[in-house]
């Protein structure tokens, strides 16, 4: 029942942080943590897709499986580069003894991106640079000026947050460079990403320990991002990626057309009360999504080849809303669907219920006065309840993927985004504007 049907997940099992993302040999290959045994975070594999479009997905054998000393209670995150034809894997091997944490980073290699040979740690924990503890892992690659780096998440030794990056030439000798960042953050870094687009640097990352201020830094750890245009981060600029419930460790790449996908975890660590525990599977990714930057701001909108999922084209034009306006008047209606409205210069409240029905809605609302976007599932049936806000000085767009128990808003052509899961009824599908004199310049719907 709560199956998602677009989503890339499991068969069975949990699901957790997207890795080693990368377009190579003319396809997307999208790694992903798997515990295939339970829907617990333990017994860590990197699962294995490949695609030719974004949209229809092949599954491939399990690429690492937590077999060896230096990996044997879980293969942690970790990221994929090309070098010389083959297909690289570098991921963080995690190792308890007695209750003490040990940390690889390891590396693997592939001749067919199918098959990988394990090569063993390449930065071992021994020698973790002096000043920070065990917990030391998520390692993000990428090429420079024909040298290699990965930035690394880290922990000092008085329990904050930081990020670490490291050289090298041939990805099996690393060089501790320097930290990349100076202040606090939280008591852990995990999954950094460092990447350009549009000429600017980006810092990604996944704080744990952001205290809320308002209605930022609501969920229990955030993903966010720096726009790094100084040598070294000296001020708190953090913003975050996602304004939803469930959104964690995101992952970028390099797609076909030189455009930077990311792809980012439906999900929040230690949050594992989800329904869909009774169906043997949890969590599941994001769709693809394109990164832009527009005003020292970045964008995300879902890849265009999405439009591959769309059936049953329905399109209204120069709609008005006067009160409450199903839009089953129209036909229109669905659990799994793609909704974009265009709003022409809106100037009162204006809301839009999805997935609603006799007991259940999920609501979706702009307070014009206070410029307040609001994502409400305390009614959304069963699983974590909770409202998230952002502020949206105009409303003029609203794009919606709905599957079974996923949702990803986009407003405003990417400027704010929100993904949470939702578990309403079998029938719940009815899809309701609510507002007075809102026009809608045009509204498409398509049946996925």
């Amino acid at each position: 029942m709560y199956r998602n049907k677009f989503h890339i997940q499991a068969k069975k099992g949990l699901v957790n942080d997207p890795n080693g993302l990368i377009f190579w040999n003319n396809e997307y290959h999208v790694f992903f943590q798997l515990n295939p045994k339970s829907c617990e975070h333990t017994f860590k594999h990197w699962a294995h897709i490949k695609s030719k479009d974004l949209v229809n997905w092949e599954e491939l054998p399990i690429a690492l499986a937590p077999t060896d000393w230096f990996d044997k209670d879980g293969c942690y995150s970790g990221s994929a580069i090309e070098k010389d034809g083959k297909l690289y894997l570098i991921y963080t091997g995690n190792v308890k003894n007695n209750g003490i944490r040990e940390s690889y980073q390891c590396l693997a290699v592939s001749e067919d991106g199918v098959n990988f040979e394990k090569l063993g740690p390449v930065i071992h924990d021994k020698n973790i640079p002096k000043g920070y503890t065990r917990h030391f892992r998520d390692p993000k690659v990428f090429r420079k000026d024909g040298k290699f780096y990965l930035v690394l998440g880290a922990q000092r030794e008085n329990l904050t947050g930081t990020i670490l990056l490291y050289s090298s030439e041939d990805l099996f000798n690393w060089t501790f460079e320097k930290e990349l960042i100076k202040n606090d953050f939280g008591y852990m870094c995990e999954c950094p990403d460092y990447y350009s687009v549009d000429n600017q640097g980006v810092l990604a990352f996944s704080p744990q320990g952001l205290e809320a201020q308002g209605i930022l830094y609501n969920n229990r750890y955030q993903s966010g991002y720096i726009l790094r245009d100084k040598e070294e981060i000296e001020k708190n600029t953090f913003i975050e990626f996602d304004r939803g419930f469930e959104f964690y460790a995101p992952q970028s790449f390099e797609g076909k057309d030189n455009e930077r996908i990311m792809f980012g975890w439906v999900g929040m660590p230690e949050e594992l009360e989800h329904p869909s525990v009774e169906e043997g599977w949890i969590h599941c990714l994001t769709l693809p999504r394109v990164i832009t930057v527009k005003d020292n701001k970045l964008f995300q909108n879902p890849h265009k080849n999405l439009m591959g999922l769309r059936k049953d084209e329905k399109i209204l034009s120069d709609l008005k809303v006067q009160g409450s306006l199903n839009l089953k008047d129209f036909e229109i209606s669905g659990k799994t669907f793609e909704l974009i409205i265009s709003l022409k210069d809106v100037k009162s409240d204006f809301a839009l219920k999805v997935r609603s029905g006799e007991k259940n809605n999920t609501l979706l609302k702009y307070d014009y006065e206070n410029k307040i976007f609001l994502f409400d599932r305390e009614n959304s049936g069963r699983g974590y309840k909770g409202t998230r806000k952002c502020k949206l000085e105009k409303l003029e767009k609203i794009h919606i993927f709905s599957d079974s128990s996923c949702l990803e808003i986009y407003l405003n052509g990417g400027e704010e985004v929100f993904t949470g899961n939702i578990y309403p009824e079998e029938n719940d599908d009815n899809i309701i504007l609510d507002g007075l004199n809102i026009d809608i310049s045009n509204l498409e719907f398509y049946n996925i």
